[in-house]
């Protein structure tokens, strides 16, 4: 029997009594292969760039930021793709090695993957239908483009630029999350969503999320209709973007019309997709869940961030190198206390704003807020805490009260006293979210939202993904380290706000502090394994 967006949602809810259904075990001998190859697809190798783009951090978040727009090519391709979706280390310990990405992933399992749709050929550049392989750092060619086509497209979005699809892949996740999966997939897509267009930023360029386009339409061109996926391991549409890489006055529209679409459906796509895993578990849920989410065409959502000036301005060093640190902290030091003017900061940056990536990109009006664990802030008493993202600014029982911190901006105190415990207890009883200086739950009107619209389910997951790639890289660019955190208990959220129904529902929590390092881990950079030197960049067959 088909089941409903919030009938999945429901259905995978984690209780104080049980949690989410699971395989209960980690099979490690049929975990999936973090990285896809598509096999019998030229490969083009891009280059590893050893002279990082100049713009430093605050200028990522200026309203009125004047990077020039560099010109597309493998080079610039490359330091796009590289900052974004790309390796950031490898670690060692004990025999064992894995790498680390740009982009984070719930229990690092990385379902995000990605493909390009590039201008004609030139320069060294592959035109076409492209899969970008973060291991090779390079570009699987599956398709030229349609004869003609392209000036069509170039009309259409306003000037020069390519588009980005992401997809994802469920059994990565449900390989260790069972039926709660398809949640950390989209997560995982708005973290790489913000984190391309971040990169976008340092180019010069402006990243469009597509918001009216449907499934069916972006699948025409990929070809997916054309595959035969290896069993339970198919890759599912999220999302489509068109990054401009020239100046522009104005967005491009968010639109897919039929006619730039329907020449891909005719292509030949060369290679077929590699096999992840030996065997793949199926969970039922799961696909039902895709299938009630997908997105047909619609209208493009009509909002525009506002132009907010920016209160408390964040770090200027070298954007590219606070990208490149990013981290998941394991463990925190209690002891370690923040200044109150860098919580301000790091909340600060999650404040959608006109022109300013990732919150720019087209979706829909903000509609997550975020609830504050305070416990080790330099002049902010410890407790709970709400700030506002949305327009709705909603009514809580159980005794809170909203009182104003800071005139004209929109962060209020429900509760003082200690809440490291409640943080702790809330996400999944983890130490992480009770020993750092203050821990998040991002909530939402779910059940409003997506009754009406389901395939907003994915929306507000990307929203939340969003926010959590921003706290990263602020929390990482004021000395401090973050951590996503996908466990929780849905409901004792509600009930700590006194909220007696589900008009708002807890979708991703977050943690930031001060990291403890663990000396037994080594690192070793992003591509040391690759036997090429910077810049270097040929097609291998």
């Amino acid at each position: 029997m088909a089941i409903s967006a919030l009938q999945y949602h429901d259905a995978t809810k984690h209780h104080f009594q049980r949690y989410a259904r699971s395989a209960g075990y980690m099979d490690w001998a049929n975990q999936p292969n973090p990285f896809r190859s598509w096999q019998g697809a030229a490969q083009h190798a891009l280059p590893l760039a050893d002279d990082p783009p100049q713009p430093t951090f605050d200028r990522l978040f200026a309203p009125a930021v004047d990077i020039a727009a560099a010109p597309l090519s493998v080079a610039t391709l490359g330091r796009f793709l590289g900052l974004s979706l790309g390796l950031s280390a490898w670690k060692a310990a004990g025999g064992s090695r894995w790498s680390l990405r740009i982009n984070p992933s719930s229990g690092n399992l990385h379902p995000t993957e990605s493909h390009l749709i590039l201008p004609p050929a030139a320069n060294d550049l592959p035109g076409g239908v492209c899969h970008y392989h973060p291991f090779f750092h390079a570009l699987e060619q599956r398709a030229p483009l349609p004869e003609g086509t392209w000036p069509l497209w170039q009309a259409h979005f306003g000037g020069a630029g390519f588009a980005v699809a992401l997809t994802t892949i469920c059994w990565r996740e449900s390989w260790k999350y069972g039926e709660r999966a398809l949640r950390y997939c989209l997560l995982d897509g708005g973290h790489a969503l913000a984190a391309l267009g971040l990169a976008a930023r340092l180019n010069g360029w402006r990243l469009t999320c597509l918001a009216a386009a449907g499934d069916r339409r972006i699948e025409t061109l990929l070809g997916w209709d054309r595959i035969a996926w290896p069993d339970g391991e198919q890759e599912h549409v999220e999302l489509l973007c068109w990054v401009a890489t020239g100046q522009t006055a104005t967005p491009p529209p968010r639109t897919l019309p039929e006619t730039l679409v329907q020449p891909f459906a005719q292509l030949q796509f060369q290679g077929r997709p590699g096999r992840l895993s030996a065997r793949a578990v199926h969970w039922p849920i799961i696909d039902q869940a895709v299938v009630a989410t997908r997105k047909t065409s619609t209208a493009a959502p009509e909002y525009q961030p506002p132009s907010l000036p920016l209160v408390f301005p964040p770090p200027a060093e070298s954007a590219a190198a606070v990208i490149g640190r990013r981290r998941s902290a394991v463990a925190f030091d209690p002891r370690g206390r923040i200044a109150a003017d860098t919580f301000y900061a790091i909340l600060d940056r999650t404040l959608p704003r006109e022109g300013v990536p990732p919150f720019d990109a087209g979706l829909k009006a903000p509609v997550v807020d975020l609830l504050l664990f305070v416990h080790r802030v330099v002049d902010l008493p410890p407790g709970l805490y709400w700030f506002q993202r949305s327009a709705d600014r909603p009514v809580f029982g159980g005794g809170l009260v909203a009182e104003p911190v800071q005139s004209d901006w929109p962060l209020w105190r429900l509760r003082t006293g200690d809440v490291q415990y409640e943080a702790m207890e809330l996400s999944c009883h983890q130490e992480i979210a009770g020993r750092s200086a203050f821990a998040v739950a991002m909530l939402a009107p779910l059940r409003r939202l997506v009754a009406r619209r389901p395939y907003l389910y994915r929306h507000l997951h990307w929203e939340c993904g969003m926010i959590g790639q921003v706290l990263y890289l602020a929390a990482e660019a004021h000395g401090l380290r973050g951590t996503g955190i996908g466990c929780f208990f849905d409901e004792p959220v509600q009930t700590l706000l006194g909220i007696d129904d589900d008009r708002l529902q807890s979708l991703y929590h977050f943690t930031i502090g001060h990291p403890v390092e663990d000396t037994r881990i080594a690192t070793l950079p992003p591509y040391h394994h690759l036997a090429r030197p910077p810049d270097a960049g040929a097609a291998r067959g």
